[in-house]
């Protein structure tokens, strides 16, 4: 049985997506998102950073049309990733593996964009 694992994000584009290809020619697009948080007792947000990687199709999309500081929401799974390093400690990461990335931008360059893709 499968549990659920499922997460919805929004924020912006902290560098240059990059686009790799696998051994079996799948497409995987790497990038990484700033998530702005604010508390009652504090005006300017705390930062969480959130790696994505999204595979075939959607990072063909995401590594044409993405670029750092842009505006967007990620939908997709969380994944934990682990290994251990040179000096044998274990480490883990946790990202989100993005199924739907919606473009969240106004300008008019974005709706040519997406009514581009």
């Amino acid at each position: 049985m499968n549990n659920y694992a499922g997460a919805t994000i929004e924020g912006f584009i902290t560098h240059e997506p990059v686009i790799k290809q696998t051994k079996t020619g799948k497409s995987l697009c790497q990038f990484s998102l700033a998530v702005n948080h604010y508390t009652k007792e504090d005006d300017s947000p705390k930062v969480s950073y959130v790696d994505v990687e999204t595979w075939n199709k959607t990072a063909d999309i995401c590594s044409k049309y993405l670029s750092k500081g842009r505006h967007i929401m990620v939908i997709g799974n969380l994944r934990q990733d682990r290994w251990e390093n040179k000096e044998g400690k274990f480490q883990s990461k946790i990202k989100i593996i993005g199924n739907e990335v919606i473009f969240l931008d106004n300008s008019k360059e974005s709706k040519e964009r997406a009514k581009a893709s």
